[in-house]
């Protein structure tokens, strides 16, 4: 029997089409698996930091800001009122003018807009990363990679300006890298335009992003240098971004010369920061207050008071505060002190190098390593800076033939040059965070290295990679120069006792000011703390007649040191109110009257109308009556 080959080749057709249709369903049911993964992901990443903010909002940091934070929200209150003092910008101000928009006392608003800048950072990442590599699952990767990063996250719902100019920065280069592919002529421009505003505004929000938004204007034609293209265009795009950088910020310099008759485009807190970050002393890692205030005004900058303070130490009390004549002072003795001893210096840049590469998260306040102990949801998340670091750097060098080159070689050089000014200044966790964004960038390259094709043609390079990725572990998670420090800790418990004290938790202050004095037995202001959290825990329970628990408190109060906590209304108040229990009637009006004439206490006044300008005091014997008749007049001991 003979069969046609017709039929034969009618089967195989056939079965050719079976598999296509196969693959065909193969593909697409991958595709759609993808896609629910992919949604999956960024919905666990939005719960996740809207799980983390809300956990912050709760905490007594997220109620009662402190310094920075403290300082930004005085400052939008003096800009929504139109009260910024006649002066030269001292420091930014361009997040606390957005923060003026917001509503009084609406801190959780503020935390959530940290957060949406989070987020918006974290989709910048992913843009940035697909016109690297040129694949989306890269920016996928990413993207999510950074909106998942815990400092990032931790950082965005403080009432800080970082997450915000960060914002502002991402966003410009991502403007500069579409103005770069835009092929109609009008819209490439309108984008270089676009991105020197933006590049501007980050800096006006934080100078720090100075030395990378400068690079801008010359990206243009770095890009077309290495595609060969011809540089008419590229020429036109580097003018229109710089021109639009310039004007935004000589926009600030107008405002300043309105506002203080003086032409000045930055801050001029930069001077002393510079001085401080590299004078003979310095740590490297973080600023480090070298006076200590008693009294310190809402939103007044502690820098700024040490500085004025120490100028006029050095030139006398009667000193002018001039700007111009205080930062050129400060930069003397900047390049004095270096020019003494320049190996002190070159040695304080080497350890700035390492404190820069290393994974913990330096810093004065407000360290990440000890309150991510204190929040669940930041305990468990491993990713931090070493891990980024490292897998950020073998991505970029066993990826970089499959990057594209131009733009790599952009995000290196904003890389490198925002690197150089935080050496500059401080190698700390606020100051680095931004080159995060750009590790994540080139960690999502690990989505397109030919790992199959390594594995078995480069087994010999995979040992070399594997002792270079031990190497680098061995310096990234290193203690080199004291680089894992927790001393800073101590800071961050007096900055809880504050913050919980401000917020009436009188034993959640005392606890913290406690842990403090155990750190450090003198420490004055923990002390000041832990007397009026003890006072305020006494009189709640002895007002509540709690008799026997009031006493034990009273006895602690009694054996409290006071001789080095500073004198205000609160203090001289309790120390006359322990007097006059204990029978000294004319020390406690003489303590009482000093809280009023010193200070304005008002509770330091009602004592005083209560017990009687003189004599033995009104009445010795407990009448009911008001609280402070009760504390007085009543003695359960």
């Amino acid at each position: 029997m003979v069969v046609s080959t017709d039929w034969f080749e009618a089967v195989g057709c056939v079965g050719e089409n079976l598999k296509d249709v196969k693959q065909s369903l193969y593909q697409r049911c991958h595709a759609e698996q993808c896609v629910w993964i992919r949604r999956l992901l960024v919905l666990f990443a939005l719960v996740y930091g809207c799980g983390f903010c809300l956990e912050f909002m709760v905490d007594s940091l997220g109620r009662s800001p402190v310094l920075d934070g403290r300082e930004n929200l005085a400052w939008a209150e003096l800009i929504a009122a139109s009260q910024v003092p006649v002066e030269p910008l001292y420091r930014a101000l361009l997040y606390p003018w957005v923060l003026s928009f917001f509503p009084q006392g609406s801190l959780w608003l503020v935390s959530f807009f940290g957060l949406l800048c989070h987020f918006v950072n974290g989709f910048l990442v992913g843009c940035l990363a697909e016109r690297l590599w040129q694949s989306r699952l890269a920016a996928w990767v990413a993207g999510l990679l950074y909106a998942a990063y815990p400092v990032a996250l931790y950082f965005s719902v403080q009432v800080l300006d970082l997450t915000f100019a960060l914002s502002l920065f991402l966003g410009s280069v991502v403007l500069f890298l579409r103005s770069g592919e835009a092929q109609v002529r009008w819209r490439a421009l309108f984008l270089a335009i676009l991105c020197g505003v933006l590049g501007g505004l980050a800096v006006l929000a934080r100078p720090n992003f100075l030395p990378a938004v400068l690079l801008l204007p010359l990206l243009p034609i770095l890009q077309v240098y290495v595609s060969r293209q011809p540089m008419g265009r590229a020429c036109g795009s580097a003018c229109l971004i710089g021109g639009a950088l310039l004007l935004t910020l000589i926009g600030q310099g107008a405002w300043n010369l309105r506002q203080s008759g003086e032409f000045r485009i930055l801050p001029w807190q930069g001077a002393y920061n510079l001085y401080a970050a590299n004078r003979e002393g310095a740590n490297g890692k973080f600023y480090k207050q070298r006076v200590a205030f008693d009294q310190v005004p809402a939103g007044m900058n502690t820098t700024r008071m040490e500085s004025e303070y120490l100028y006029r130490k050095a030139l006398g009390p009667d000193a002018e505060l001039d700007v111009g004549a205080m930062s050129s002072y400060w930069r003397a003795q900047l390049f004095r002190e270096i020019a003494d001893d320049p190996v002190r210096w070159i040695g304080l840049m080497g350890k700035k190098v390492v404190y820069l590469f290393n994974d913990w998260e330096q810093y004065n306040n407000l360290t990440y390593a000890y309150h991510k102990d204190r929040f669940l949801l930041l305990q468990w998340n491993p990713l931090g800076w070493g891990m980024l670091l490292l897998c950020g750097v073998f991505c970029g060098v066993l990826g970089y033939s499959k990057a594209r080159r131009g733009v790599f070689l952009s995000l290196g050089l904003l890389g490198l040059a925002y690197a150089a000014g935080v050496l500059i200044f401080f190698a700390s966790a606020r100051f680095r965070l931004p080159l995060v964004p750009l590790l994540a960038v080139l960690c999502g390259g690990w989505t397109v290295l030919p790992w199959r094709e390594w594995y078995q043609s480069r087994r010999r390079a995979w040992m070399l990679v594997g002792a270079g990725c031990l190497l680098g572990a061995v310096c990234v998670y290193s203690n080199f120069f004291d680089a894992r420090d927790d001393a800073s800790f101590i800071q961050d418990e007096l900055l809880l006792a504050s913050a919980s004290a401000k917020l009436g938790e009188d034993a959640e202050a005392l606890r913290y000011a406690e842990a403090v004095l155990v750190r450090d037995p003198a420490r004055a202001e923990a002390k000041r703390i832990q007397v009026v959290s003890l006072f305020n825990l006494w009189m709640n329970l002895f007002l509540q007649g709690n008799r026997e628990a009031s006493v034990v408190l009273w006895r602690d109060l009694e054996l409290a040191d006071m001789g080095e906590i500073p004198e205000g209304g609160a203090i001289l108040f309790i120390r006359g109110v322990i007097a006059w229990r204990q029978g000294d009637l004319s020390s406690a009006r003489l303590l009482w009257r000093r809280g009023v004439v010193e200070f304005e206490s008002r509770s330091s006044a009602e004592a005083l109308n209560l017990v009687g300008p003189s004599g033995q005091g009104q009445d010795l014997s407990y009448e009911g009556g008001s609280s402070m008749k009760q504390i007085l007049f009543f003695n359960e001991i």
